[in-house]
């Protein structure tokens, strides 16, 4: 096994930026989702933003995204457009001008984030293409957000404090929804393409997972294995003293972004719908049981430690049922390790 393909979303819901090389830090990989975009604040959400995803505006889909050769500039480009079509943003934000900008508090899942305005010509352009107010947020404060437990239990308003194994450091998020990061396999995607119409089996069908991981599993896995694995370690080709650790943590339930037309910004065509069309077999998440499951949700470490395209997958761990979080994972040969939250122990359910 090894990595196919590799994914940063610099703007939580907008179109991803592939890449061949992507640096781990606690946060998941360096530059994913540290960009968001909000409603201003009502005097009805006290104080707290809004944010837009693409399972609510699929017009966000028509946002596509491109890093510059200097990884400096972020451009951003509405496919769709006639007039106004690119703006650009420092991939990077200057800190003196992170400084004077005003700041939003952002909750997602439950857990907060500090979010610095970028400002109104950059909040003008996605206003003007969305056809209402927005504002576009970096992530601010110490640059992360803690890890929900309601996108792991339904009803659990504590945060988790995970990490990938006892000598790491606990893993946080910037905007992503729960996890650090997303991983899916390719024998699972080549199950979603057959689903389609024939007619639609040559779209890049993984887009739509909008996963940062997609792993070659060649002939050694079938479809949806991946809902077993516990850990991996992935060894680079370049550098055969690094080993990353991956831990997952729970097989990630999906929502109406299955649903997206990429290119046209709308719903897709009933027959090409994929969260009905893995629906009727792929609900395996007993904690949230009418949602269909895709990929894992999952951390890796250590911080600093490089993934590219090619680099060699094994699955070191694997567990007989539904992992989450919030029960125990054989995580070091000592036996297995509960996730202590700031509030205390979570035990399951």
């Amino acid at each position: 096994m090894k990595i196919q393909r590799l994914f940063i979303y610099p703007v939580k819901s907008l179109r991803p930026v592939e890449v061949t090389a992507a640096e781990i830090t606690n946060e998941g990989l360096r530059f994913d989702r540290q960009y968001v975009l909000v409603k201003p604040p009502t005097g009805e959400c006290h104080g707290l933003c809004e944010h837009i995803t693409i399972k609510s505006y699929f017009e966000l889909g028509l946002f596509h995204c491109a890093v510059d050769v200097a990884w400096s500039k972020l451009t951003i480009t509405h496919i769709q457009a006639k007039e106004n079509r690119s703006i650009v943003v420092p991939l990077t934000p200057s800190p003196l001008v992170l400084m004077s900008a005003q700041t939003f508090q952002v909750s997602i899942f439950g857990t907060r984030a500090t979010g610095i305005d970028m400002g109104d010509v950059i909040s003008d352009y996605f206003s003007d293409h969305l056809k209402f107010r927005v504002r576009l947020l970096y992530i601010g404060g110490n640059g992360q957000r803690e890890i929900p437990g309601a996108a792991y239990m339904p009803k659990h308003y504590q945060a988790l404090s995970i990490s990938v194994n006892d000598k790491l450091q606990p893993q946080r998020l910037r905007f992503a929804d729960a996890a650090p990061l997303l991983i899916t396999s390719s024998a699972s995607e080549e199950d979603a393409r057959r689903r389609l119409p024939a007619v639609a089996q040559g779209e890049d069908v993984i887009i739509r997972f909008r996963p940062n991981v997609h792993v070659d599993v060649g002939e050694e896995q079938e479809p949806y294995e991946e809902d077993g694995w516990s850990m991996l370690a992935i060894r680079s080709q370049s550098d055969p003293e690094q080993e990353v650790s991956v831990r997952c943590l729970a097989r990630t339930v999906r929502c109406l972004s299955l649903n997206v037309d990429l290119a046209k910004g709308g719903m897709i065509a009933t027959n090409r719908q994929l969260y009905g069309l893995l629906a009727k077999d792929r609900r395996v998440n007993d904690k949230f049981p009418n949602k269909p499951v895709f990929g894992q949700y999952a951390c890796a470490g250590p911080s600093g430690a490089v993934l590219r395209v090619g680099d060699e997958v094994e699955i070191t761990e694997r567990i007989s049922r539904a992992n989450t979080p919030m029960s125990a994972s054989p995580i070091t040969p000592n036996g297995p390790v509960t996730p202590i939250t700031p509030y205390g122990p979570i035990t399951p359910g």
